[in-house]
């Protein structure tokens, strides 16, 4: 019989991760001060550091637009629900449905 990995045999338990996100996290944040203040510094060019402001807002707006594009899609694409007159015309329907069913059903 095979053998079941558990979640410690994984090697990567919630410990390991959330240090390995911290660190990755931090040195996105050292990149990103550097990208952003280094024209300022003499690190990089000045143009590059312009971009430091310009790409996050340009992804945050578009982020926005793609969810409302999605919004719209959906609404375009998905059928309209059946209109109901009143919700008791549900229920008379679905009491029809079992009165038609019990009449079907051959009795022993």
């Amino acid at each position: 019989m095979p053998q079941l990995h558990t979640r410690e045999d994984a090697g990567l338990n919630d410990k390991s991760l959330g240090y390995t996100i911290m660190i990755v996290t931090l040195a996105i944040m050292v990149g990103y001060f550097a990208w952003a203040f280094g024209p300022y510094l003499g690190w990089v060019p000045a143009w590059l550091g312009e971009w430091a402001f310009k790409l996050p807002i340009v992804l945050a707006v578009y982020l926005m637009l793609v969810i409302v594009l999605w919004i719209g899609y959906t609404m375009a694409t998905t059928p309209p629900p059946i209109p109901l007159e009143s919700p008791l015309e549900l229920e008379r329907e679905l009491e029809e449905d079992k009165e038609g069913e019990e009449k079907e059903k051959p009795e022993d």
